[in-house]
């Protein structure tokens, strides 16, 4: 693809959005699953409250709604409390170049430069410092919101919903393990062409090197790419 560079801004209310991008696809799972345990489960507490009616059947079949309507919720509409993420939500500002975290998230912004090239993205904080991210490492999937889009990094099992239930993962899911790629609506105005260019250059990038019988010369001009050299 040929090469792009922009200034990507970050206040609090967008990084709700990339957030909520890269994770919708997990809560949705997790509302069709609430969904289909919750609503026969919350009908045979109705039955059994027939059957023998009491003060804590009102209560479970209370709750048990509730949790129909929560799963209902994630899977057409997905919300996430972040005032219980806060050291998710003051990691990823101060990794982006904010020196103050005082005061209400509503005042957290952060501005830093992105270049789309060959092999992957690479961003440039403030601070001066910078991270590449290459093509395979990205899902090839966007989401779209009023300010641009947001691409979604591949973060493998950690979107496993069975795999989360199966250990201790199911509390401590990292819900952002990695980088996703945020390009505003400007910039998307300025080169049409450009989400079709890193949809192929992340398949590209995939079909390369997630082969086993990948060639070191192309090892070593990625391996390169990432050592800035």
């Amino acid at each position: 693809m040929d090469e792009a560079n922009y200034n990507a801004m970050i206040n609090f209310e967008r990084f709700k959005n990339l957030f909520l991008a890269q994770n919708k696809k997990y809560y949705r799972k997790i509302g069709i699953f609430s969904s289909i345990f919750f609503i026969p489960f919350t009908i045979l507490l109705i039955f059994a409250f027939i059957y023998e009616p009491s003060g804590k059947g009102v209560l479970y079949i209370l709750v048990s709604l509730l949790l129909v309507v929560l799963g209902i919720l994630l899977i057409f509409k997905p919300f996430i409390i972040f005032y219980t993420r806060k050291n998710i939500v003051t990691s990823w500002f101060q990794f982006h170049g904010l020196k103050d975290l005082k005061g209400s998230f509503s005042n957290y912004k952060v501005e830093y430069n992105v270049n789309l090239s060959k092999y992957g993205v690479s961003e440039k904080f403030v601070s001066g410092a910078e991270v590449r991210f290459p093509w395979f490492t990205f899902t090839g999937k966007y989401v779209e919101s009023p300010e641009g889009v947001y691409f979604t990094y591949d973060d493998g099992k950690n979107s496993s919903l069975m795999y989360n239930m199966l250990g201790v993962n199911s509390l401590l899911r990292e819900e952002l393990s990695g980088e996703t790629l945020f390009i505003e609506k400007e910039v998307l105005n300025k080169n049409p062409n450009l989400i079709e260019d890193i949809k192929k250059s992340i398949e590209n990038s995939k079909k390369i090197y997630k082969n086993k019988n990948v060639s070191n010369e192309e090892k070593e001009k990625m391996l390169n790419w990432i050592a800035k050299r």
